[in-house]
């Protein structure tokens, strides 16, 4: 035998009910049970949606590697350095698979989130970058190329924090009295820094008449750190000055777009309709649900605690 579903009923046909008073009828209301599944009902985070990703001297749109909220939710919006103004559009579909955008202003370091619940993500537009990243060097002058009929090794050693437990790390050079003039010492110091595979990782080494520059490979936060020399000139009458700070690094501006806390309601809801009974894991919660008859994207529940994905949301209206 086929069974056959019923449509979903309307409740908005407007039907009344009777009474025991002769003459006087009520609205007609229902009891709308939505769960969002626990497996659904995730942490909020500031990158689920787009990893953060570098801003750069024009506006930038972004359509690949988004990833969609489970459910709808609103969309949250984070930087990486303090001092990133500027803003981001939010394009994607509500949950009846409408058209919506949001706009959401920056504010540096500080998690900004939206209020409209996005079902799907589909663009985002990113600001132009307020700090111009710069690669971080440091110098330093040969001032003495290898004594006539001297040979031996010498010792450079790079400090830097992103060498990590590897700093200081020490480059051995072996020279000879070929080395004649402070350039050709350069030379060889360079070639020595950029095959080892510690140094070349992060860094990249340059002669220019005998003066050494190590640039960073990706424009990064400014180590105060850094610094290079020789430990060791053996008898070789190597002989350098300290290194310098050069340029400092900034890093690039980068933006992420995650999820926060306000689930989106299947439900177009005017104030003097909504009696609601929130409950979070079978508990009482303190949300906060948004209503709006027009726009359903608008029809949020806020929660004040704190998804995990291990318990659902229950939400029980009366419409």
């Amino acid at each position: 035998m086929e069974v056959k579903k019923m449509y979903p009923y309307n409740h908005k046909r407007g039907q009344r009910i009777q009474t025991d008073a002769s003459g006087v009828a009520v609205a007609r209301s229902f009891l709308a049970h939505f769960q969002v599944p626990a497996a659904d009902a995730v942490a909020a985070n500031t990158n689920g949606v787009m990893a953060l990703t570098n801003l750069g001297a024009m506006v930038q749109s972004i359509t690949a590697g988004l990833t969609n909220p489970a459910v709808p939710r609103n969309a949250q919006i984070d930087g990486n350095v303090s001092g990133i103004t500027g803003n981001v559009k939010v394009y994607g579909t509500n949950y009846a698979g409408a058209v919506i955008s949001e706009t959401i202003a920056l504010n540096g370091t500080t998690d900004v989130a939206g209020n409209l619940a996005f079902k799907t993500i589909t663009k985002v537009d990113l600001p132009v970058q307020v700090h111009a990243p710069a690669a971080q060097t440091e110098t330093i002058e040969v001032t003495h190329a290898v004594t006539a009929e001297a040979s031996g090794d010498i010792t450079m050693a790079i400090t830097a924090a992103i060498l990590g437990e590897a700093s200081p790390k020490s480059v051995v050079i072996a020279v000879t009295d070929a080395l004649d003039d402070v350039t050709k010492v350069a030379t060889a110091i360079v070639e020595a820094l950029n095959e080892d595979e510690d140094v070349s990782a992060h860094f990249v080494a340059s002669n220019e008449a005998g003066i050494i520059t190590l640039t960073a490979l990706v424009p990064l936060a400014n180590d105060t750190t850094l610094a290079f020399g020789f430990t060791d000139t053996d008898t070789t009458g190597v002989t350098c000055g300290s290194s310098t700070n050069g340029t400092a690094g900034v890093p690039y501006d980068k933006v992420s777009v995650g999820w926060g806390n306000k689930f989106g309601l299947p439900y177009m809801l005017s104030a003097d309709e909504l009696v609601i009974l929130k409950l979070f894991n079978n508990a009482a919660d303190t949300g906060t649900v948004t209503e709006d008859a027009d726009e359903i994207e608008k029809n949020v529940f806020a929660i004040n605690g704190s998804p995990d994905g291990l318990k659902p949301i229950d939400l029980y209206i009366i419409v």
